[in-house]
């Protein structure tokens, strides 16, 4: 049988045709090399190359051992652990509401249909990433710069379409636009950077010039901490770009410039005076995350390791006292921050305890640690690039929410995986589909 009979006979074999190609060269390879040695051993070429066919084994057989490894894989086992992650989610934020916003004159009522609200969020968010899953995300690379292109494109359009009655709903739709763009954009800048690779030092400012657009949105929200992540989540996949050998550079001057450049613009954004949210005056604003960070500190310390902090009162209105000093007055843990997503855990620590809020946060940990896992051992460079940049940025927000959480850093407008409001939602299952699709296509997308 010659060669080509016998790749047609084993590609007949292989059910996701695009994996056929590279089945095919790996095959080819080694025919090759069996043929090299039966050609020192002084056969003619088609005796060599007939006998190295013949080597390969039944072409049906090796077809289809080649079909089951080959193949898209679907880790459905992490999705369910997902899927628990995100009911539990819900579930802690509408037992929390329910003991704590209706001291913050709620109704019952309110937080339900809020709870529905959330829940559509959610199913539709999941929904969106087991979509994203069956999406090559070589495929989503590929396209980058265009997909990046027409986002921004959009963005500078909505302004100018933002007319009455429609107003005040472009207006929304505009602000969770710009929020969402430095999280949509991170994994498509490693995309673009990735086709610089071999550039050398040109290709490496290409794409570090592609990463600029992400700093826009935590510039435009003046968002001091988020801004300082994603340098910092920019600055590793840049390093390991040119660490892998991406660009064929010198690794060592490089690095340290990177990360030259990276300390000096860490110190120029924290000691910025005026670096504020909302227009509000930098005196009042570093006083109140002060403040803030204190009341945190002092609820997290008066919490319990089990159970709760307060005292039930009322058998009809079953709220959580408990009040914290903020410049030597008392106030109810509901008078200092709202009853929302970014101090979750602060109240499952007041309402359930310190050792339920270290549990929660152990397990999204572990859960995001081993998706980052998941995707460095991809043997695919685009796949351990992209996946690099996902989990990072889920990794670092998480962390960086649990330390609000806890009052060791100061209390900002924080991101947070697994958080319950539309966008985070949006942001989190968008990151997590890409993750999930270069596991699905790591054995089909070459190296």
């Amino acid at each position: 049988m010659d060669r080509q009979r016998y790749m047609e006979l084993l590609g007949g074999q292989i059910r996701c045709k695009r994996a056929v190609p590279l089945v095919t060269k790996e095959l080819e390879a080694h025919i090759e090399e069996q043929k090299a040695d039966f050609l020192a051993e002084g056969m003619s070429e088609s005796k060599a190359e007939e006998l190295a066919v013949k080597e390969m084994g039944d072409p049906v057989e090796v077809g289809i051992q080649m079909d089951g490894i080959h193949r898209p894989k679907m880790n459905w086992g992490l999705i369910f652990l997902i899927g628990l992650v995100s009911a539990a989610g819900l579930m802690a934020w509408y037992g929390l509401n329910i003991r704590f916003a209706l001291g913050a004159d709620q109704t019952p009522g309110d937080i339900y249909h809020l709870f529905l609200r959330y829940v559509v969020y959610t199913a539709a968010g999941f929904l969106a990433m087991v979509g994203i899953c069956y999406i090559d995300y070589t495929w989503l690379a590929a396209k980058a710069k265009k997909i990046m292109l027409v986002y921004s494109g959009a963005l500078l359009l909505v302004p100018i379409i933002s007319v009455q009655p429609l107003g005040d709903v472009f207006s929304e739709g505009y602000t969770a636009a710009v929020w969402l763009m430095a999280f949509l954009f991170l994994p498509l800048c490693c995309g673009v950077l990735y086709s610089y690779r071999g550039q050398g030092t040109l290709g490496l400012f290409k794409g570090t010039a592609w990463m600029l657009p992400v700093v826009i949105s935590p510039l435009i929200y003046r968002n001091r901490m988020e801004l300082l992540l994603f340098i910092l989540i920019l600055a590793v996949v840049l390093s390991y770009a040119v660490g892998t050998g991406t660009f064929h550079i010198p690794a060592k001057w490089t690095l340290f410039s990177i990360w030259a450049v990276t300390m000096i613009l860490f110190a120029g954004i924290i000691k910025a005076d005026g670096f504020t949210s909302f227009g509000i005056i930098p005196e009042m604003y570093e006083e109140f995350m002060e403040q803030s960070k204190d009341a945190v500190q002092e609820i997290v310390a008066g919490s319990r390791a089990l159970g709760s902090a307060g005292e039930m009162r009322g058998v009809q209105d079953e709220t959580l006292e408990f009040s914290v000093n903020v410049q030597g007055e008392s106030l109810k843990i509901t008078e200092v921050f709202p009853v929302g997503s970014e101090f979750m855990l602060t109240y499952t620590a007041v309402c359930f305890g310190t050792f339920a809020a270290a549990v929660a946060s152990l397990v999204i940990g572990a859960m995001l640690l081993r998706l980052l896992s998941l995707s460095m051992k991809q043997k695919n460079r685009l796949g351990r690039l992209m996946g690099l940049g996902c989990g990072l940025l889920l990794l670092t927000h998480a962390a960086g929410y649990m330390l609000v959480n806890m009052g060791v850093i100061i209390p900002e407008q924080m991101y947070c995986p697994f958080v319950i409001e539309s966008k985070g939602v949006i942001v989190t299952y968008v990151l997590l589909g890409i993750i999930l699709s270069i596991y699905r296509y790591q054995s089909i997308s070459e190296a």
